[in-house]
């Protein structure tokens, strides 16, 4: 039997002397005449509380972070980069039979020395090993936007150059390169614009042949051949006349000649403009439905770019690459977070697994060559009639400080598909304890997201509860629509999961979920009210896939409720119109978002003719029951009045782009704190028997195969789900359910981090 431990007073512990525990005094204290104390023992509840905390830093700890993860290689750089005689770089690891370690002789002499890319390199590098470390970077970075800004003069010039280098009409080559510059490169910067048309003359011969080119025939073709599906007025600068193929036929021409290119580059050695032309085509593929190439042409772009040693610190390579200029270093930076944010792109449509992981502590979030964060951006249509639409006022691009924070969002999102939809992160039901680190990576995202929107700039944020009245520059809309996806993708399996939906960490989470669809149904309205459904981007419209399967789940809880019409339940079918006409407009020109449309229809065909069979039956009651006095009758569950709300119908064919931009009457501004007239059903008063039929539409649709039952394409019906999951591989959950409920000090820090939401 264990012993009862004595009462020790503070002056005996503290002199380490016997204590008889005798009260009011013990028999030293009142020998010595001392005061004497005894501290009172914890309660039961601080004991509680602090082994919560505990479990929580536990929990923590345990969960993966992304600078944990192996192909980090932020100590192993200086021993794995080699350069050969021409000065090329390429990074080895110390196992490779062909890796040498270059010496530090050699890094002092000129071999491997190639003339400078640029005149920047002799005027602001040194001979030492800091490199551009000893230049004021106030030197460096005025130096790089006044190079910009001379080379800005000189594009016309450049352009005419290669004009008779390709068979594309001058008119028509310009015009594909601006509504490149305009639409897609301030997305993810893939090409560095001043290096790119700069090297354009050595596509003829001209200019300093000994020098590195950051320009290619093959990267140019990939770029003219994207930009061609924003053409929307082709006879403007097409003159089928004299002509052998129209312009559709001669974008597919450029298309499978730029295709042939990039296999025959992949054959050569690694290049940048390579890696650039495979990103581009990644882009391409995504946007046509043909994620299989797309997905093969960006892995070949992140195994050239580690080739390269892109992910390298540029600071220990330039001790053994001195040549590098800060142009080359500003083109090496800005490759890399390029590639790192078109993977999390990528990988989140796709619900694979980010690949490109290596660098993010190697590499700084910084950019000097700013000279596009004040350059005026202005929507380029080319030669399109838009007599309806007024004039744009002038406003200032911010292009580098939207892509610094898009960087910054992908490192959330990888933290959101490494931790929380990794099918390597799943526990067994059986044992929901195990799920506690999720939950505990769940909070953490949460807080980090919070602390992400709280930090973006005022000239970046789009404030939901105060739309303007013209829509910022696309890429700053982009950033904002993807922020409250990430909202929905956080939260949703919070809602999805729980089986105590009357909880408030559930509550809270479901209508930060509705509050961020709304926020994008706002936004979306703002974008095409402004600049039409012309432009709207792939990324764009999965998010405008994650607000609608939201908006779909609440139809299936106003089901559940037998909910009538009502404010609410005209302004979701109207908000959800909405966002599936922007998905089925821009599938004319993206025919890869047709799956997503595909996945929608087929779940509110199950709503349709769920809600019609129970109104068969109200209609048609079943036989009464003889023990049933005749006076009594059904209730029947719909009225006659179900029907009149505004459901849209929906329908196979695809609509065409109307000339004049599309847009919805405003509803209410979205208040995420006051949401206006609306009476919502709390999700407390929804029956937790939902049942398999009120599952959260897939988060991915472009996955090969899917968990769920309506959009298993690709595969027989009647899987297990053992077989599912083989198929799937090491894909995203599509399904992810948080069924874990949130206590002690995680609940504090997840409420502390939501209320402004």
């Amino acid at each position: 039997m264990a012993r009862r431990q004595k009462l020790v007073c503070n002056a005996c512990r503290q002199r380490k002397s016997r204590c008889d525990g005798a009260t009011p005094s013990c028999s030293n204290c009142a020998a010595t005449g001392r005061q004497c104390h005894y501290d009172k023992a914890p309660s039961l509840a601080y004991v509680r509380a602090l082994q919560e905390r505990i479990q929580m830093l536990e929990s923590r700890q345990a969960v993966p972070k992304e600078g944990s993860v192996p192909l980090n290689f932020a100590g192993q750089d200086e021993e794995s980069i080699s350069v050969d005689a021409r000065g090329d770089l390429s990074y080895h690891n110390l196992t490779s039979a062909i890796h040498e370690t270059p010496s530090e002789k050699e890094s002092a002499s000129t071999i491997g020395a190639p003339p400078s890319s640029s005149s920047l390199s002799t005027t602001t590098t040194t001979a030492t090993p800091s490199g551009t470390e000893q230049v004021n970077g106030v030197e460096i970075r005025r130096a790089l936007v006044a190079h910009t800004t001379a080379q800005r003069q000189q594009e016309d010039q450049h352009l005419d150059l290669i004009a008779t280098h390709t068979d594309i009409p001058g008119p028509l080559a310009r015009t594909l390169l601006e509504l490149y510059w305009c639409w897609l490169h301030t997305s993810f910067l893939f090409v560095y614009r001043p290096t790119f048309t700069r090297d354009m003359p050595l596509l003829v011969g001209q200019g300093d042949g000994a020098r590195r080119s950051y320009c290619s025939d093959t990267l140019l073709k990939v770029v003219y051949a994207h930009s061609c599906r924003f053409v929307r007025d082709p006879e403007s600068t097409w003159d089928p006349l004299g002509r052998s193929e129209t312009f559709e036929q001669f974008a597919d021409r450029l298309m499978s000649e730029a295709q042939v290119a990039l296999a025959m580059e992949t054959i050569n050695p690694p290049s940048i403009p390579t890696i650039q032309a495979l990103l581009q085509q990644s882009a391409r593929d995504m946007a046509y439905g043909r994620s299989s190439q797309a997905w093969l042409y960006s892995g070949m772009a992140f195994r050239m770019a580690i080739d390269l040693g892109i992910h390298v610190s540029t600071e220990r390579l330039q001790r053994y690459a001195r040549w590098l200029s800060p142009e080359d270093i500003e083109v090496r930076k800005r490759l890399f977070w390029s590639l790192y944010a078109w993977d999390k792109h990528i990988s989140l449509y796709l619900g694979r697994m980010p690949n490109f992981l290596a660098g993010t502590n190697s590499i700084p979030l910084e950019f000097l060559d700013d000279y596009t964060e004040t350059e005026p951006w202005k929507p380029f249509y080319g030669s399109e009639r838009l007599d309806n639409r007024g004039d744009y006022p002038p406003i200032p691009g911010h292009v580098v400080s939207c892509f610094t924070a898009l960087c910054k969002l992908c490192k959330i999102l990888s933290r959101l598909m490494l931790e929380l939809y990794s099918p390597e992160t799943h526990k067994p039901k059986a044992e929901p304890v195990q799920d506690f680190p999720k939950m505990a990576a769940f909070v953490a995202i949460n807080e980090e997201l919070q602390t992400w929107r709280t930090g973006l700039p005022p000239f970046l944020k789009i404030d939901p509860q105060n739309i303007p009245s013209i829509s910022p520059p696309h890429h700053i809309t982009s950033l904002n629509l993807m922020y409250h996806t990430t909202l929905i993708l956080l939260h949703r399996p919070h809602v999805a999961g729980q089986r105590d939906l009357n909880a408030p960490a559930v509550q809270r989470s479901w209508k930060i979920c509705k509050t961020a669809m709304r926020a994008i149904h706002d936004i979306l309205q703002l974008y095409v009210g402004t600049l039409g459904f012309s432009h709207i981007t792939y990324m764009n419209s999965y998010c405008t896939y994650t607000a609608a399967t939201t908006a779909v789940y609440q139809l299936e809880i106003d089901d559940e409720q037998q909910k009538t019409i009502g404010p609410t339940r005209n302004s979701i079918w109207t908000e959800l119109k909405f966002l599936l006409d922007i998905l089925q407009r821009t599938a004319v020109s993206m025919t890869g978002l047709n799956r997503s449309i595909d996945i929608i229809r087929s779940r509110l065909k199950k709503i349709l003719d769920r809600r019609a069979a129970s109104q068969l039956q109200s209609l048609f009651p079943p036989a009464l029951s003889s023990q049933r006095m005749p006076s009594q009758s059904s209730q029947p569950p719909f009225p006659l009045s179900y029907f009149q709300s505004p459901e849209p119908t929906f329908s196979d064919a695809r609509p065409t782009l109307s000339a004049t931009p599309y847009l919805l009457p405003r509803q209410s501004q979205s208040n995420p704190l006051n949401p206006g007239p609306q009476t919502e059903t709390p999700l407390n008063q929804v029956n937790t028997n939902l049942g398999a039929w009120a599952s959260w539409l897939p988060a991915f649709p472009g996955q090969d195969v899917s968990l769920g039952t309506e959009s298993l394409f690709d595969c027989e019906a009647g899987l297990s789900p053992d077989t599912r999951c083989a198929l799937m591989g090491s894909n995203l959950d599509p399904h992810l359910s948080l069924d874990y409920p949130l206590t002690g000090e995680a609940m504090d820090e997840y409420s502390r981090f939501t209320e402004g939401l």
